[in-house]
């Protein structure tokens, strides 16, 4: 399986001037920007860190699904979401391309772990040989820092914040327990 993000986030799920004030950096200060390429360095590692932990997007973003062959159901598990559609689903080998008929195949709804299936939950069209499969599709909560759940942009928020606050530490404090307490919900349960 290969996931490769097609299209980067436009935004983070948290604004510079929102971690700014939360750093009171700009306080009796002017604010020449000096620190913006950090901070936003900062925001962005912060919300990687968040999807990495959640398996969710914050912000709707495109990604490319390669995959050799279908779970032991028929099904392809989707990585990352939530996922509201798949733009195509096709088998590709070297240049040649099969689009598969959207018909023929379901998304199952949620925002966590979600599943292409066959039409009606069952399994999909096997994979020729020599041919791997390409699902293409966007995910994340929305295109604006307001569609992400206030916990999750509050844990990039306050990773951001501890990432500037520790960026001379050589040691690894890990991940802060009121950041694990946010995401603590929103993770993946394995069964």
């Amino acid at each position: 399986m290969i996931l490769t993000e097609t299209a980067p986030a436009a935004v983070t799920p948290v604004s510079l001037s929102e971690l700014s004030a939360h750093l009171r950096l700009a306080h009796g200060f002017p604010d020449d920007g000096a620190e913006d390429a950090l901070l936003e360095l900062y925001l962005r590692n912060g919300a990687a860190a968040v999807e990495a932990r959640t398996g969710r997007a914050l912000i709707r973003r495109g990604f490319l699904l390669r995959l050799a062959a279908w779970d032991r159901h028929g099904h392809a598990a989707l990585p990352v979401g939530p996922v509201e559609a798949i733009a195509t689903l096709r088998f590709v080998r070297g240049t040649e391309a099969v689009d598969v008929a959207a018909g023929s195949w379901a998304l199952e709804p949620g925002t966590g772990r979600q599943r292409v299936t066959g039409a009606q939950g069952g399994a999909l069209s096997p994979i020729p040989e020599g041919y791997v499969a390409e699902l293409a599709f966007d995910a994340g909560f929305g295109a604006d820092p307001a569609d992400v759940p206030g916990e999750l942009r509050q844990a990039v928020l306050l990773l951001a914040a501890d990432f500037y606050e520790r960026r001379h530490d050589d040691g690894g404090a890990g991940i802060p327990m009121t950041v694990r307490a946010l995401l603590e919900p929103w993770q993946p349960v394995r069964i």
